[in-house]
Parts: C-alpha cells; sequence; structure tokens
C-alpha cells in the first residue's frame, strides 16, 4: 500500500500593511495582507477609497485578504442580468469572485488565491461591481443581515 502524501502550501509570513483611510476621522485603520508582487501602497489606497471607511461600500473579509459586499435588486431578473455582466468581464480579465445569489440578492467576495492575499485584480473587479451595480439598478442600502444567506458564505 501506498500513501500520497499532498504537499502542503508554502505560506509566506508577510507583515500586515495597514491602510489608512484619508477620509476617516479616528484611528482605526483598514487592514489588508497583499497578494505576493503587489505595490502595497497604490493598492491599499485604491482598496481603502472602495471600503466603507474610505466613503464605498465595500469591507474587508475576515481575513483581510479580500473585499466584499451584497448587491440588492428590485428583481430576481435585474439580478441576474447584474451577475451575467460581472461574469462576462471576469472571463475578460481572467479573475473569477467567490459569490452566492437569493433571489433579488447576490453577495460578492473578491480576494485571489495564487498568490494569496489582496490583489489589483480584485480591486479592479470590486470596482467594476459597483459600476455594474449602478447600471443595473442596485438599490441603496442592503441590510447586513437580513437573513438571506448571501453574507454566510464560507468559502
Amino acid at each position: 500500500m501506498f500513501l500520497l502524501r499532498r504537499a502542503s502550501p508554502r505560506l509566506v509570513s508577510r507583515p500586515v500593511v495597514r491602510a489608512m483611510s484619508s477620509s476617516s476621522q479616528s484611528s482605526s485603520a483598514v487592514r489588508f495582507e497583499y497578494s505576493a508582487g503587489e505595490d502595497e501602497e497604490q493598492l491599499g489606497r485604491n482598496a481603502t477609497a472602495l471600503t466603507t471607511q474610505g466613503g464605498g461600500k465595500w469591507k474587508v473579509t475576515n481575513d483581510n485578504r479580500g473585499l466584499e459586499r451584497t448587491f440588492r435588486f428590485k428583481t430576481f431578473k435585474a439580478t441576474w442580468e447584474f451577475m451575467n455582466t460581472v461574469a462576462a468581464e471576469c472571463k475578460v480579465q481572467k479573475h473569477h469572485p467567490e459569490w452566492t445569489n437569493v433571489f433579488d440578492k447576490t453577495h460578492i467576495r473578491w480576494t485571489t488565491h495564487k498568490p494569496l492575499g489582496l490583489s489589483s485584480k480584485d480591486v479592479t473587479m470590486a470596482r467594476f461591481c459597483d459600476e455594474a451595480g449602478t447600471r443595473h439598478g442596485e438599490l441603496p442600502n442592503v441590510p447586513e443581515d437580513d437573513g438571506c444567506g448571501c453574507g454566510d458564505f464560507q468559502p
């Protein structure tokens, strides 16, 4: 009998970089863990601008390696059309989200798996999602936990 051992991935320990929100009045910082090879200073500024602390609607994932948010639309059809628009851009950018959909809501998480962390592609696609949401009639003020299960996705 042969036992095959799966090689464990090498994780490079890197310090967590703090990107301060320029619009934040408090001392709280937006924290990210970046993918290797990224311009962390520029990426931090761009990502922070998308977060709620930077005036946007995205939240930093619990592991600090991505951005996530829920989009809500008036109908399932509008939600599906939004998802189709995002899916088409994913093909162009060769970058895909972790997402869930329940009726009129879609929860999207952008993170990079290889190399692990937040990347410029995540920020580009989060910005694209914001624009696509506006084009497809996103409704304002999605409740944080409305029981839809959209934000409970665990990869």
